[in-house]
């Protein structure tokens, strides 16, 4: 019979790699925008994607067949976030086209792979729920880029009321704005002071709506389905005699 006593703390974690991620995703979702109020700095919202992005990877590396696809982006993509702090001044336009290009490629093949293995998992477990929250908000990262990239190719395509017109203005506080917007629509709350203008915009307001309600409708029922059909993973075997 194992003794409990003896076993490593740290074998927990190893069996958890959604938790770590959704503790940053969380922490960048929730913390950050009260930071931003007081802060408001940039370099303090590349450091939380940054973190975000390496989190990610343990995700992505699960998978023997993304690793090569996962790490080439991210060496792309680290550098990319952080060249306008090592060259002061504008970026050029391509170079921040191609970071919001890579960034929703790399994020799309995070929420990809956690959607892959929560589906494959037989059972229910903490790990599971952790990692399907993951994907939500994953998927709302993937649309804000999806929406720079709209707003660059067509400036005026989101208009904003008050504070969030002056950052729409600004191609580096555009992003944190239609990140706030992204979440907003993913859940199907609102936002007031950003409203999708032109036909673009507009379209992939609507389909993040519809990922959103499908998203829950779909993948969380049928970790509830789990739930009722079979016992929790690791509980096999937990009424068996020990003798």
């Amino acid at each position: 019979m194992t003794d409990l006593s003896r076993a490593s703390p740290m074998r927990p974690l190893r069996e958890r790699p959604f938790f770590l991620l959704l503790a940053v995703m969380l922490v960048f979702v929730v913390v950050y925008p009260v930071l931003h109020e007081s802060v408001g700095s940039q370099t303090l919202f590349d450091a939380f994607r940054t973190a975000v992005l390496v989190a990610a990877l343990r995700v992505i590396f699960a998978g023997r067949r993304r690793v090569a696809a996962g790490a080439a982006l991210a060496a792309v993509l680290v550098p990319a976030i952080w060249i306008g702090h090592a060259f002061p001044g504008a970026v050029p336009l391509p170079v921040v086209f191609a970071l919001h290009v890579l960034g929703l490629a790399f994020f799309g093949l995070a929420v990809a792979s956690i959607l892959w293995t929560v589906y494959q998992s037989s059972a229910v477990s903490a790990d599971g729920v952790a990692g399907a929250l993951c994907a939500y908000l994953l998927l709302g990262v993937v649309f804000s880029h999806g929406y720079w990239l709209i707003e660059a190719a067509a400036p005026g395509s989101f208009r904003g009321i008050g504070e969030s017109e002056s950052e729409l203005a600004d191609p580096r506080h555009s992003q944190i704005v239609l990140q706030y917007f992204s979440f907003v629509t993913l859940a199907s709350v609102g936002a007031n002071d950003v409203t999708p203008v032109r036909a673009a915009a507009r379209g992939l307001t609507v389909l993040e709506a519809i990922c959103g309600q499908f998203f829950v409708a779909v993948l969380i029922a049928d970790l509830i389905g789990k739930k009722l059909a079979g016992p929790r993973e690791g509980s096999a075997g937990a009424n068996t005699d020990p003798r």
